[in-house]
């Protein structure tokens, strides 16, 4: 490699380094909650670990430098360990975004520590048992029994994330939503080919790359969410629900209503003053859930429009309701409703109201004013507080 290409080599990678630091340092802003942030912070300090051990050895292979063969041996095994963390830590960042609390459990955490844990274990041990790589006598990188499966063991955290994309793009009826799913197995998957590529590959190397490609596309996901997303429980905010329900308000007649619900959690003000408001936002988080899988049954939208209060639409469909009867995603909320909040020391519980929108010449706020007033007839009579 000539100086000029060496020279255009240690700039790239200087810049991707500086580009990690930036996208770091925007973490704490963009991401509201602190696991998706730890885990996302951790995805980028393990991919600046593999850059700057790509680069010393990189420079090493094309002998820009010298480096002790005792160095050559930590900077193998820092890069091979920084690639299983990578994996480890974008599946901890999807599961967390995700909100899949089981890998939160003890049973959860040992399990997906499993292949971490062998892996950490291969490289320490490496050095006596030369069963992952060894160095050649002229210090090049020689693959040994068991540097395939310790791939392949990092690329159980990718192939986890590829099932849970599948499984929710599959079970989901919004078509946003899949084909989000869709992308994101796409991208682990060609994540997963680069990996076996860059196996083969004697000296240099396209991974760094790849992962900072998943890097920048997660930045850019996490911006254009914070236009249009609550930053605590993930739903679309005020600002999309208006601009959505104004463009669906357009297209309504008669023949084909829009639904339109406006729901108000029972008593959160008693849940934040008995409980706190730590446990008021896991209560708000627990609803979002139930909203989500509600609303995703009868291919609708849902918003958190402020407070303890959200707002839902749908079209009715008879193939999941043929009376066409909007009190039956009420009903079906109500149930989920208890179902989550079953392990906890109070009953989460949603008043709703709801309008059906058939005019499109009565703007948006008319109908929501409308839905709100059935809420606090309904809170009125059911005698139950905000």
């Amino acid at each position: 490699m000539n100086s000029d290409v060496l020279s255009a080599f240690g700039i790239f990678q200087f810049t991707f380094l500086l580009l990690d630091i930036y996208i770091l340092a925007r973490t704490g802003r963009d991401i509201t909650r602190r696991d998706e942030k730890t885990w996302f912070g951790a995805l980028i300090v393990t991919h600046m670990q593999y850059l700057v051990c790509n680069t010393l050895w990189t420079l090493h292979e094309y002998d820009a430098i010298q480096l002790p063969r005792i160095v050559l041996m930590i900077v193998c095994s820092v890069s091979l360990w920084s690639v299983t963390n990578c994996a480890a830590s974008f599946f901890l960042f999807v599961m967390e975004r995700r909100m899949l609390k089981f890998f939160q459990t003890p049973s959860g955490r040992r399990i997906r520590q499993i292949p971490a844990c062998i892996i950490t274990i291969l490289i320490v041990l490496n050095p006596w048992t030369g069963l992952v790589f060894t160095l050649s006598p002229e210090g090049y990188f020689v693959h040994e029994v068991l540097y395939l499966p310790t791939l392949v063991l990092a690329a159980m955290y990718l192939l986890a994330v590829v099932f849970v994309a599948a499984a929710s793009a599959v079970q989901t009826r919004t078509s946003y939503a899949r084909q989000a799913d869709i992308t994101l197995a796409g991208s682990v998957l060609l994540i997963i080919l680069y990996i076996v590529v860059d196996s083969f590959m004697q000296k240099a190397s396209i991974l760094p790359v790849a992962v900072f490609a998943v890097i920048m596309r997660i930045f850019i996901f996490l911006q254009e969410s914070n236009i249009n997303s609550d930053a605590l429980t993930g739903m679309n905010n005020r600002r999309k629900a208006e601009e959505y329900l104004s463009e669906q308000l357009t297209h309504v007649t008669v023949a084909h209503p829009l639904y339109l619900y406006i729901g108000d959690l029972n008593n959160f003000k008693m849940i934040n003053d008995i409980y706190g408001h730590i446990e008021g936002d896991a209560a708000l988080v627990c609803c979002s859930m139930a909203l989500k899988r509600t609303i995703g049954k009868y291919s609708g939208f849902a918003a958190r429009f402020g407070g303890d209060e959200f707002l839902m639409s749908r079209k009715p469909d008879r193939s999941v309701d043929p009376e066409r009867d909007p009190e039956a995603l009420i009903r079906d909320l109500s149930v989920l409703l208890t179902e989550l909040s079953q392990d906890k020391p109070y009953q989460l519980a949603m008043t709703v109201g709801y309008v059906e929108c058939t005019d499109p010449s009565i703007p948006l706020n008319e109908y929501i004013k409308q839905a709100d007033r059935m809420l606090y007839e309904r809170k009125a009579r059911l005698r139950v507080g905000r």
